[in-house]
């Protein structure tokens, strides 16, 4: 997956288009203006913001009517030369760049169609957290579900560990380095943990939500993996300049099905901040991994 893609919204895209768009228009206007082209033709170039302001904000419909209006002021910029020596003299000129106009809002209509669906699919799709590159509090709905699942068709177990690291604790390291260290805590519990366990990192609230799902293991063992969890997480985050001490740092394990209801709130947490970081999507509607 295209994770710089799968982590930027369609309005982002959309705005990143308009403005490298516009800057693309300003420039071939101004090196034509700057080469002595006939000022009409400068002007017919720029007609080619409206088409594109109508094509990235309305799709193709937007961008066909656009092309249309800009297409009627090329004509009016061309009259007074019309007048002088006839039409059919620049009916080739007019004819050229109302197709160019209309064509450029079509197919840039299209083209906003199919980068909005692909960006809605990786967006549905998205398991990972940009910020750790473990996985994200969707995953975690989704995997948790499907542990449930399998729990009770066929009588095993599994836990989870939670450890809540104060978002405060990384202000002090400064915004470069805080993003460095969720970088590398995201390596280290790559490194901790079996290859059965799957490792989630999600900001919600004033906490960084780190958990790790563990089938088949029972509380005993859970709860120790978790106070050594806690216990290098905090030492991690001290030596990288943070504010933070054990006692700040919440932390508990969670085995299924004894506790399920305390599952099932955490789930919520999780459902939470899926819906605050994907707010036109739902958690429950989200496809199950494989």
């Amino acid at each position: 997956m295209d994770q710089t893609l799968g982590s930027m919204s369609y309005s982002r895209a959309r705005r990143l288009v308009l403005l490298a768009g516009l800057g693309i228009l300003f420039v071939v206007a101004a090196v034509m203006y700057v080469r002595r082209v006939e000022t009409v033709e400068v002007l017919a170039t720029l007609l080619f913001i409206p088409v594109l302001v109508g094509f990235v904000l309305w799709d193709v419909e937007g961008g066909v009517l656009a092309a249309v209006l800009s297409a009627v002021a090329y004509s009016v910029l061309r009259y007074p030369a019309i007048d002088a020596v006839g039409f059919g003299q620049f009916a080739g000129f007019i004819a050229s760049r109302s197709v160019a106009y209309v064509l450029f809002g079509v197919i840039g209509g299209w083209a906003g169609r199919q980068l909005e669906s692909s960006i809605v699919k990786l967006e549905l799709y998205d398991q990972i957290d940009d910020a750790t590159s473990l996985y994200n509090a969707r995953f975690f709905v989704q995997d948790t579900d499907l542990e449930m699942s399998r729990s009770k068709r066929y009588q095993t177990i599994f836990s989870v560990a939670i450890v809540e690291l104060p978002t405060s604790s990384f202000d002090s390291m400064g915004r470069r380095r805080g993003r460095a260290a969720l970088k590398d805590i995201g390596r280290l519990l790559r490194q901790a943990v079996r290859t059965v366990d799957r490792c989630v990192h999600a900001e919600g609230g004033e906490s960084h939500l780190v958990a790790v799902v563990m089938p088949e293991t029972g509380r005993e063992g859970a709860q120790i993996f978790t106070e050594r969890l806690k216990g290098r997480l905090v030492e991690f985050v001290a030596k990288r300049g943070g504010a933070i001490r054990s006692e700040q740092v919440q932390s508990r394990s969670i085995t299924y099905p004894e506790d399920d209801e305390e599952l099932e709130e955490l789930r919520k947490r999780f459902a939470e901040v899926d819906r605050t970081e994907h707010p036109e999507q739902s958690t429950t509607t989200a496809p199950m991994p494989p």
